[in-house]
């Protein structure tokens, strides 16, 4: 596995979080799939931050293991 170090980065590199977006929150979406999910938080993250995607270097997300899909 790669890290920023073996890159030739000192892996100290400056990072941010300048904006969040989430998507409805109801027990299932059936209007969308989970590629759309991702869109629809990626653009309202985006939003957040009053950035567009020519803007960002990069985009992390997570998603939680399906055993706990569907847990409140």
């Amino acid at each position: 596995m790669s890290t920023p170090t073996s890159l030739g980065g000192s892996g100290k590199e400056p990072v941010g979080v300048v904006g969040i977006g989430q998507t409805k929150h109801v027990s299932a979406r059936r209007d969308v799939s989970m590629a759309g999910l991702v869109r629809e938080a990626a653009v309202r993250a985006l939003a957040d931050a009053e950035l567009g995607w020519a803007d960002i270097d990069a985009v992390v997300i997570g998603k939680a293991p399906d055993f706990f899909e569907g847990v409140l």
